[in-house]
């Protein structure tokens, strides 16, 4: 069935809809209004479908990042590719603002389609160090509560007890000194961290908490130049190993605005610094294997664009990295195998296979054809929803081009074989017609029987020739049609010129290789000829039979029968004077073969042969 043009589209179109409802991701097509949003994007923004095309795009967008969003769209109307721009949106919902990355590509209709995708969790450090900031905050205030002491006694007890609960209750490590950097202030998780009890360190300079004098000297250089530090530091443990912490530190000033003393809040972050780099050697170490691989990987996104591709896949196809992921899978495949292979990239999306294998062939940068073996699999999310394909694409290039040779070659092999067999069939048609033509010069009957017994032998093996040249195979011989050949022939030779003898033939479809056909014909030429001239003898009519079969354990089993006047008495074919069964006990041997016979003057003369094949 042929699909029209206008088929082929709804499909396309069906499947890209399908497609973009399943994306992970929030899918918005915006003009002046929000003209479509996919799942995602509702679920993402908040909005009731029945909603959306009263919502304007001022209605998500974060006011503070108007300007960025109207950047955005400037860039994606004007054809260029603005990459992922990072802005707030709000929930229609709830009104919560949420961190997300942006992109977008220009539609025919001058309409913007928007892919939006949730950041918040990889904002999770950032809140860390907001959490430090708020912390920070809170020190300010402590400092307030400090300079305050100092002015009203009445509140002195009320100020410390407020303070301590704070700083007791904080997660954080918070210290801080006199303006001799003298530790007057040591909250629990700086105790459970650092190991000391806040009795063994009050009174004590704060270089005891740092790894070294320098990494001090460095941190109080800041705070005292610049007022404050938000830094990463390496503190030593009271058992002397060490760790790494996120410092928020600030000096600590009175009213004048004199430095009276120093506050830091620190979170101990050695683990996420060890997982960072763990993360970063993992990596590291993939992307070696990933881009010294020496087949092409690819990760492709649902849409058919390029993700990630190792160097492999870029000498393959003779493109960068960069022109490859501008691209999608399906631009640089042929077409018509492209359209064949969607029913298998439907199958993985609907979860119907796990991966499929296929030799395809694509277009490289220069026009040649890259013909590669393409293995892919789909990646779920947590959630088992598709989230991308992973391919695999092996360059068998030059394996097909040597197979092309390689058949070729056969080719050229088999016609010289045809026409060797041919020409052997030919000469030994030319030996018998040189035999047929001395014939007419002898009279003695003895010497003609010799010739044509000759002659019939002859003919025998140039029919396998001629079987051999008409086959496909060149190495086998269909041999029921053989054996026809050779009983008809001998028929025309010995039969009766009035009729009476008959041939009956069951044989099964076999095929046999040349070094087992010749023997077997000359045996059923000596077998037959013998019968048509023989066994008849005193008789008006009768029947030659031909059975041929294979056995359940292999063995071939062939039968010449006729129902005749049986072989002489006492008859011994070891012994026989006769040159043609001379020949079948020699070529019986030659074959591996067993002989049976079986001969009376009621039933006939049966010779039964099994044999393998050679």
């Amino acid at each position: 069935m042929t699909m029209s043009n206008g088929t082929k589209a709804d499909i396309s179109t069906s499947r890209y809809q399908r497609l973009v409802e399943n994306l992970p991701v929030g899918v918005l097509i915006v003009k002046d209004r929000i003209e479509y949003a996919n799942p995602n994007a509702l679920q993402m923004l908040g909005i009731l479908q029945t909603e959306l095309s009263t919502l304007e795009t001022k209605d998500i967008i974060h006011p503070a990042y108007i300007r960025e969003f109207d950047e955005l769209v400037k860039k994606v109307t004007a054809g260029q590719n603005p990459g992922f721009v990072e802005i707030k949106v709000q929930k229609v919902d709830t009104k919560g603002i949420l961190d997300v990355e942006a992109t977008g590509v220009s539609l025919e209709d001058g309409s913007v389609q928007l892919l939006i995708h949730d950041v918040s969790t990889r904002k999770q450090l950032a809140r860390e160090q907001l959490r430090a900031q708020i912390a920070e905050e809170t020190n300010l205030q402590l400092q307030r509560e400090i300079i305050e002491r100092t002015k009203a006694e009445k509140k002195l007890s009320q100020a410390q007890e407020y303070a301590r609960r704070i700083i007791d209750s904080s997660l954080d490590m918070i210290v801080a000194t006199d303006i001799d950097f003298n530790i007057n202030e040591f909250n629990a998780a700086a105790e459970a961290t650092f190991g000391y009890k806040k009795e063994e360190v009050i009174g004590n300079n704060l270089s005891m908490l740092f790894s070294d004098k320098s990494e001090m000297e460095k941190v109080l250089s800041r705070i005292t130049d610049d007022g404050s530090l938000a830094n990463e530091i390496i503190n030593k443990k009271k058992d002397g190993t060490f760790f790494i912490s996120f410092l928020s530190a600030s000096v600590i000033r009175n009213d004048k605005g004199e430095m009276v003393g120093a506050m830091g809040v620190s979170r101990d972050i050695t683990a996420i610094k060890k997982a960072e780099e763990e993360l970063r050697l993992s990596e590291e170490r993939h992307r070696a294997i990933y881009d010294q691989a020496y087949i092409g990987i690819a990760r492709i996104a649902k849409m058919g664009r390029f993700l990630l591709v190792n160097e492999r896949l870029c000498d393959m196809l003779d493109y960068t990295a960069e022109e490859l992921y501008k691209k999608t899978f399906y631009e640089l495949g042929v077409q018509a195998e492209v359209e064949e292979s969607l029913v298998d990239w439907d199958q993985l999306l609907s979860g119907r296979i796990k991966n499929f294998s296929r030799e395809q062939s694509y277009i490289r940068k220069d026009g040649r054809l890259l013909s590669a073996n393409v293995t892919v699999s789909l990646v779920r999310d947590s959630n088992d929803n598709p989230n991308y394909f992973v391919a695999v694409f092996e360059d068998i290039t030059e394996r097909k081009e040597y197979e092309k040779q390689l058949e070729e070659s056969i080719k050229e092999k088999e016609v010289l074989l045809k026409e060797v067999h041919h020409r052997v069939k030919n000469n030994m048609q030319v030996i018998s017609s040189i035999l047929n033509l001395q014939s007419s010069y002898i009279s003695d009957e003895t010497a003609l029987d010799m010739l044509r017994e000759s002659q019939d032998r002859i003919k025998s093996m140039s029919f396998v020739h001629e079987s051999l040249y008409q086959s496909n195979t060149l190495s086998e011989v269909n041999f029921a049609e053989y054996i026809q050949n050779i009983a008809r022939n001998l028929y025309h030779s010995y039969g009766r010129p009035g009729g009476g003898i008959g041939l009956e033939f069951a044989l099964d479809d076999i095929y046999l290789n040349l070094d087992t056909s010749i023997p077997c014909g000359l045996i059923i030429n000596e077998v037959v000829s013998n019968s048509l001239k023989y066994a008849f003898q005193g008789r008006e009519s009768g029947t030659v039979k031909i059975h041929f079969s294979k056995e359940s354990d292999g063995k071939l089993k062939l039968i010449v029968s006729d129902d005749g006047i049986g072989l002489p008495k006492n008859f011994d074919i070891e012994n026989a004077e006769s040159l043609g069964l001379q020949l079948v006990t020699t070529l019986i041997t030659q074959i591996g073969g067993e002989l049976e016979i079986d001969s009376s003057e009621v039933t006939g003369t049966s010779f039964n042969i099994l044999f393998k094949e050679q």
